[in-house]
């Protein structure tokens, strides 16, 4: 993967994306394999993590990734919005299923894992929460933390959150492997294997050889509490790397 400059991504035709450079952030990295896995063309630019971005703010509206174009179309970013123009541009592999019960038992999950409050907002709460404890927060991460509305009661909140929403996606691939498949919904793959798949890395980060993480930043994402990694049901890592495996590229490109 080759980023180019935000200039030239702006001034583009086309589908293009704007990653994290850098981190795994899981929204990021599951918009991009979902591309990926339908067979679209892309260019991507950098968003860098905790700082201001201006740029990117004033073209799309939002100063982090990540950032999704179409063509002329204004410039999306929130996870529903994404998927809904990929499904758009590539229907024949598509990752929401056309049962309309599976179709909202699809959007339901995705949501709980990617919307506001869901798995990775509350994992994003807890890993800045030790950083902000310090006193020493750089001023980056302290402006993210101002940014998602870290707080102390949702902070209070966020383990158990995700244990919760662990606790029951391991039920649901418990249930789909005895029923005799390797996916969350169905027979097939959908959007809801990409993005726990990405979002795993927030509860237990894959090894340096798969997920090529900077040495000083991932010390952030192997703190994890011992109330959430007792969650992790061996279920729940079994499908990440199968999926990892048969739809992401790795090493995965940060």
């Amino acid at each position: 993967m080759k980023y180019e400059a935000l200039e030239t991504i702006i001034k583009s035709d086309g589908l293009r994306i704007v990653l994290v450079q850098g981190f795994p952030s899981p929204w990021g990295q599951a918009a991009k394999a979902m591309i990926e896995y339908k067979g679209l063309l892309y260019r991507v630019a950098p968003q860098l993590a905790g700082e201001e971005n201006t740029e990117l703010l004033e073209w799309s509206g939002v100063n982090s990734g990540p950032v999704v174009a179409w063509d002329a179309l204004a410039p999306i970013n929130r996870w529903e919005d994404i998927l809904f123009l990929l499904e758009r541009l590539a229907p024949r592999k598509g990752l929401l299923p056309e049962p309309q019960k599976d179709r909202a038992h699809c959007l339901g999950l995705s949501h709980i894992i990617c919307g506001e409050l869901g798995l990775g907002w509350n994992r994003r709460l807890s890993m800045f929460k030790p950083i902000l404890d310090s006193g020493e927060a750089p001023t980056g991460v302290q402006n993210m933390a101002d940014k998602y509305g870290y707080n102390s009661e949702d902070v209070a909140k966020a383990d158990r959150r995700v244990c919760k929403t662990l606790e029951m996606l391991a039920d649901i691939l418990r249930k789909q492997n005895h029923d005799g498949s390797r996916f969350f919904i169905g027979e097939q793959v959908t959007a809801v294997d990409f993005y726990w798949t990405a979002f795993s890395n927030l509860c237990s980060i894959m090894p340096a050889e798969l997920c090529p993480l900077d040495s000083t930043i991932r010390p952030m994402f192997e703190n994890v509490s011992e109330e959430v990694r007792s969650a992790i049901d061996p279920v729940l890592i079994e499908h990440r790397d199968f999926i990892m495996k048969e739809y992401f590229k790795v090493p995965m490109e940060l």
